[in-house]
């Protein structure tokens, strides 16, 4: 007996996904006020999270292969929906995809939405993978330590075919994904605890600046009164300087300590930090350093190579999968950094015209000239037989008044 399509696709089902589904059946959202943190207050991972959203956002993607392929040009490449431009609304998708390690889009058929993607919860199906999403409206995580029960919030439901979800990599989950400023929790730890300690530091005055010795001993009275009449004498000394110091009985100062100002500065450790940081994230970190580097155009084209096409070959193929009649992918021909210079492409193209591959108009539209359209330039050349340059360079062809009839003599002047 023939099988029905309905029964091919419920032998095809993943045997193991109801053990998976018990596992997880609602994948919540972490919390991220950690990440959130560190973007506002640490310079290198704001700036190295704003590079990767800039430049994401700067690549469009390539429609090919039927389909509605104008409808999702439109909705991908121009205009997402009536109230966003394309750039504004990217950038909060990349943004959530680095700082949530999660992007969701909302489609209604017509236009697309980015959903914050710290407020929606995966349900999770034992036949399907996902049987739907929630966007929890009201959130509290001190309640929940960072797992939202549904029940106790009000919330959205969205279907499994309205929203598209991009991830990053999880190795706690399969459902959702983490953000890459997780791997650099200890860091970030390190980094704050140098900044604390100079800070403090020279906030407390540690090191006092002035040692009075006595061989008498006094009492409270008078050690307040011999320091108050010292900042009175040396007014202009006090201002923002350190507190002095009294030893009485004759107690001595001895150095204890190799401790300088200048080992206290950790520039060449908060740099290393500052680096690990932006490799972490995908990020050169020559591309954040000023000055000229030879190497900067190497380090511009791993970036895009490594780092950008990567995340938007990701959106590229979730689109893919949700829309499922065009081929999506990033569009790599706009990518500044990963094209040839002009002088490799024109002589590129010149050998493609004369080898007769491509006509010299679309030579000029790929130049970025405008075709010419006449018979001379949409027409593919054909090489022709150049043997008589040998003989004079500025005449192509065969030399003139050669008889095509007659065999040259060999060097014995036989024929």
């Amino acid at each position: 007996m023939a099988r029905g399509p309905i029964d091919w696709f419920r032998e095809k089902l993943n045997p193991a996904q109801p053990q998976i589904h018990t596992r997880q059946p609602y994948a919540s959202p972490q919390t991220n006020v950690d990440f959130r943190a560190a973007y506002d207050q640490i310079e290198v991972i704001h700036r190295a999270v704003d590079m990767i959203v800039s430049a994401c956002v700067e690549v469009p993607f390539e429609i090919t292969n039927g389909g509605p392929a104008k409808k999702i040009n439109k909705l991908l490449n121009e205009r997402p929906n009536p109230f966003e431009d394309r750039i504004k609304l990217f950038r909060r998708a990349y943004f959530d995809l680095l700082i949530d390690g999660n992007a969701f889009f909302y489609y209604d058929g017509a236009n697309i939405y980015v959903l914050p993607a710290n407020d929606v919860q995966i349900i999770t199906d034992p036949k399907t993978f996902i049987r739907g999403y929630l966007f929890l409206v009201t959130s509290n995580y001190s309640s929940f330590a960072g797992q939202r029960d549904p029940k106790k919030n009000s919330s959205i439901e969205f279907t499994a075919d309205e929203i598209i979800h991009i991830k990053m990599d999880n190795d706690e989950s399969i459902f959702r994904g983490k953000s890459p400023i997780n791997s650099l929790d200890n860091i970030i730890n390190i980094y704050n605890a140098l900044l604390k300690f100079q800070k403090q530091f020279f906030k407390n005055n540690a090191v006092p600046g002035v040692v009075l010795t006595t061989d008498s001993v006094l009492n409270t009275k008078v050690k307040d009164r011999l320091l108050q009449s010292w900042r009175s004498s040396y007014a202009t000394m006090f201002e923002g300087a350190r507190n002095p110091a009294i030893l009485d009985g004759g107690l001595k100062i001895d150095k204890f300590s190799e401790v300088n100002f200048q080992s206290l500065d950790f520039e060449a450790s908060v740099e290393r930090l500052e680096q690990d940081m932006a490799k972490a994230l995908g990020v050169p970190y020559v591309l954040m350093k000023s000055g000229n580097n030879a190497n900067i155009a190497a380090n511009q084209v791993l970036f895009y190579e490594h780092t950008i096409l990567p995340i938007v070959a990701m959106f590229a193929s979730a689109f893919t999968q949700f829309f499922n009649s065009s081929l999506i992918r990033p569009d790599k021909s706009v990518i500044t950094a990963l094209q040839p210079d002009l002088r490799t492409q024109s002589q590129y193209y010149v050998s493609l015209v004369n080898s007769g591959i491509i006509s010299a108009d679309e030579a000029r539209v790929k130049l970025g000239f405008q075709a010419l359209g006449t018979d001379e330039t949409s027409g593919i050349r054909v090489p022709q037989n150049i043997t008589g340059s040998a003989t004079n360079p500025s005449v192509g062809g065969r030399p003139p008044n050669e008889d095509t009839n007659t065999i040259p003599e060999d060097a014995s002047g036989t024929n």
